[in-house]
C-alpha cells in the first residue's frame, strides 16, 4: 500500500510539472502537411459489412451494430451488413455492443457508393474490483493497470445523480505491441484530434478500457469538478522508446476519433495522469498524417478480397504500436491515414498476422497512392469454387456460401448457381462450408473441407434440407402470436446454472428494435437431451399486462430437436398459468423452433 501511495504521489508530482507543457509533443520542427481540422459534417452514402468476434475467435451473435443511424444485429456467424448508410467522409465508424463486452468501435474512410469490410474483436469485461463511492479508493489489474477514484465523486452517467454504493470497475489493458488486439480490438483507426482540434496519427504506447457500474448495473461516471487517477501500463516492447511524457487521449464515441485530454507521464513501467471521465484511454504521441491507398493483387493479378493490411514504421517491429491497419474491399482496395514524412512498410498479412509480402515506401507532405501491390501469398492463398442447386435441383439464384472456423469466416455470394472466392488462410485447415438459398429460406448441411493451397473445387453443393427461419407461436387465452424470422430476431442460448449438472436453455425473441421489450423469452432446464426431461416456470412477454406469467409448479417441455451450434432447438409446452402481479389465470401454449447460438 505504501508503494502504491508513493507511486501515486510521484505520478501527481510529475504530472504537475508537465501539465503546463502538455502540448509540447504537438510542436513539429519538420515541414509537414498543412494541419487539418476535420469537418465531420460532410457525408457520403456508403455500406459496411463484416464479422464481430470475441478474443477466442468465435462469433459474437446478436451483437448490436450501429453505423450512420442504421442498426442491425449479427447472425450466428457474427456477420453483419449495413447497406447505403450516411457516414462522415473523414471518419465513418461502426459501434458494436453486446452484453459482457466493452463496446467495440472501428473507424474508416468510407467511399461513396462502395462497401467497407471490417473484422471487429470485442474485449470481454472483467470485474477488476470494487470501490466504495463514499470513501473512494483504487483498483489494480494484474498487468499493472490502475484507476484511483475520488471520495464522494461518483455520479450516475444518466442524469448525474450522486451515487453512494459500491462502484464496480471493469478494466482491460490493450497492448499496442499485440498484433491481434491492435488490429481488431483497439477502438477507432489510430487517428485523433489534438488539443487545438487538428487531426493527428497516434503513436500508442499503451491503452486502457475502463467502465464503472453500480450495484444495479447502471453506468457511472466521475462527478463534475472531480478527477480520477489513471495508470496505463507501457508495452514492454516499447518501454525503451517511450518519452518522459505523452498526450492522453480518450476515445470519442460520437465522432469515432480519439481526443487529446491532458498529459500522461512515464513513471517506471506505467503512464500516469488524471481524467474527469472514463472510457477508452490511450497514452500516445500525435504525428502529422497523410492519406494512403493501394490495390492489393496476388501473383496472378487477381484482387485479394478482405485481406488484412498493415502499415508500420520501417525498422520497427511490425506491431510496435505505430501501425495502421485495415482490410481490402471486394476489389482489393485499401485506404487509410498514415504518418507523414516517414519511411514506412506496407504488409499484406495472413489471418494470423504473419506478413505474406511487404512493400517499403516513404511519405512526405502529400497523400500517397501506391497503385497496384502485387505479391505471392504462397501456401496461404486458397481458392474455393463450385456450384449450388436448390431443392428443385435448379441453380440457386439468390444466396451465399458461408465458410467458418479458424478465422476463415467469409460470406461468398452465389451468382447464377456458381461461386468462387480467393482468400487467405493461416495454414491448411479443416473448415465448415454451408450453402444458403435466400429465395426458399433453405440451407444445406454443413460440410467439412480441408483447405489446400491453390484451387479447391467443391463440386455441386445443395442448399436444401433445413429451413433457415426460426419461429415461435404462442397462444394466450385463445389469442395466438406468431414470431418468425427474418422480420424478428430469435435465438437460443445454452446456459450454465449454479448447479453445474443442470444446464438451462434460454429462448429470446426481439422485434428488431433492441430498445423494445422482448415479445417472448423463457428458460427450460434439463440440458440438451431430446424428450420430456425439461421444465419451464416463467414466461416473459409484452403480451402480458404485467410482462410475466408463471407456474407455481414447473410445466414439462417436450424437446423434439436439439441441434449443435448453428442448428435448431424445437419443442412444445402448455398449461394454465398465473399472471404476475394481478394473479389472473391464463391459458397458455407454445411451439418453437429456434436456432442455437452457443
Amino acid at each position: 500500500m505504501k508503494n502504491n501511495l508513493k507511486l501515486a504521489l510521484l505520478c501527481i508530482f510529475i504530472f504537475c510539472i508537465y501539465s503546463c507543457h502538455k502540448d509540447s509533443q504537438n510542436q513539429h520542427t519538420a515541414t509537414g502537411p498543412e494541419p487539418v481540422k476535420p469537418d465531420l459534417a460532410i457525408k457520403v452514402s456508403s455500406s459496411v459489412s463484416g464479422y464481430v468476434m470475441n478474443e477466442s475467435g468465435n462469433p459474437v451473435v446478436f451483437a448490436s451494430v450501429l453505423a450512420g443511424g442504421q442498426q442491425v444485429t449479427t447472425d450466428k456467424y457474427g456477420y453483419f451488413s449495413i447497406p447505403g448508410t450516411s457516414l462522415s467522409q473523414i471518419a465513418g465508424f461502426v459501434k458494436v455492443s453486446s452484453t459482457g463486452y466493452f463496446n467495440g468501435y472501428r473507424t474508416f474512410l468510407p467511399q461513396e457508393g462502395k462497401e467497407t469490410f471490417l473484422r471487429i474483436q470485442l474485449l470481454a469485461k472483467t470485474d477488476a474490483g470494487t470501490v466504495d463511492a463514499a470513501s473512494g479508493g483504487e483498483v489494480t489489474t494484474t498487468d499493472g493497470g490502475k484507476v484511483v477514484l475520488p471520495a464522494g465523486g461518483i455520479v450516475a452517467a444518466a442524469g448525474g445523480a450522486a451515487y453512494t454504493g459500491q462502484v464496480h470497475v471493469s478494466m482491460r489493458w490493450i497492448d499496442p505491441a499485440d498484433g491481434s488486439t491492435l488490429q481488431t480490438g483497439m477502438p477507432g483507426d489510430s487517428r485523433g484530434t489534438d488539443s487545438a482540434g487538428y487531426l493527428k496519427a497516434l503513436k500508442s504506447y499503451g491503452a486502457l478500457a475502463v467502465e464503472l457500474t453500480g450495484n444495479n448495473g447502471q453506468l457511472l461516471q466521475i462527478a463534475p469538478g472531480k478527477t480520477a487517477g489513471i495508470y496505463i501500463p507501457i508495452s514492454s516492447a516499447l518501454s525503451s522508446i517511450t518519452p518522459a511524457s505523452v498526450a492522453l487521449w480518450s476515445f470519442n464515441d460520437s465522432t469515432g476519433l480519439w481526443k487529446q485530454e491532458g498529459t500522461a507521464v512515464k513513471t517506471g513501467n506505467v503512464l500516469c495522469g488524471n481524467t474527469s471521465h472514463f472510457s477508452f484511454w490511450d497514452g500516445a504521441e500525435g504525428a502529422s498524417l497523410v492519406n494512403f491507398k493501394a490495390r492489393v493483387l496476388d501473383a496472378a493479378s487477381k484482387p485479394l478480397v478482405h485481406v488484412p493490411v498493415s502499415v508500420t514504421l520501417a525498422g520497427m517491429p511490425q506491431n510496435a504500436g505505430f501501425g495502421r491497419f485495415g482490410y481490402t474491399d471486394a476489389d482489393g482496395n485499401v485506404s487509410g491515414a498514415v504518418m507523414a514524412n516517414s519511411s514506412l512498410v506496407v504488409d499484406v498479412l495472413t489471418p494470423c498476422a504473419i506478413s505474406a509480402y511487404s512493400h517499403p515506401f516513404t511519405t512526405a507532405s502529400a497523400d500517397v497512392d501506391l497503385g497496384l501491390l502485387t505479391g505471392n501469398m504462397g501456401q496461404n492463398e486458397v481458392t474455393i469454387s463450385g456450384t449450388v442447386i436448390n431443392c428443385s435441383k435448379q441453380p440457386v439464384t439468390s444466396g451465399y456460401v458461408q465458410t467458418y472456423d479458424h478465422g476463415f469466416y467469409n460470406r461468398i455470394p452465389i451468382n447464377n448457381g456458381s461461386f468462387s472466392f480467393t482468400g487467405i488462410a493461416c495454414t491448411n485447415l479443416a473448415v465448415n462450408v454451408v450453402t444458403i438459398d435466400n429465395a426458399a429460406n433453405q440451407q444445406g448441411d454443413p460440410r467439412i473441407v480441408t483447405l489446400a493451397s491453390g484451387m479447391n473445387d467443391l463440386g455441386v453443393l445443395t442448399a436444401c434440407g433445413t429451413s433457415t427461419m426460426g419461429s415461435i407461436s404462442f397462444t394466450i387465452d385463445g389469442v395466438t402470436t406468431t414470431i418468425t424470422e427474418p422480420k424478428d430476431t430469435i435465438g437460443a442460448y445454452f446456459l450454465l446454472a449454479d448447479n453445474s449438472s443442470n444446464r438451462w436453455t434460454q429462448i429470446v425473441t426481439l422485434s428488431g428494435n433492441a430498445n423494445q421489450s422482448p415479445q417472448m423469452s423463457f428458460q427450460f432446464d434439463g440440458g440438451n437431451a431430446v424428450g420430456n426431461a425439461h421444465a419451464v416456470t416463467d414466461v416473459f412477454s409484452n403480451k402480458f399486462s404485467s410482462g410475466r406469467g408463471y407456474w407455481p409448479v414447473p410445466v414439462p417441455v417436450t424437446i423434439s430437436e436439439y441441434g449443435e451450434i448453428g442448428g435448431f432447438i424445437s419443442g412444445t409446452y402448455s398449461g394454465n398459468m398465473i399472471e404476475f402481479d394481478n394473479s389472473a389465470v391464463r391459458t397458455f401454449s407454445c411451439t418453437f423452433r429456434v436456432r442455437r447460438y452457443n
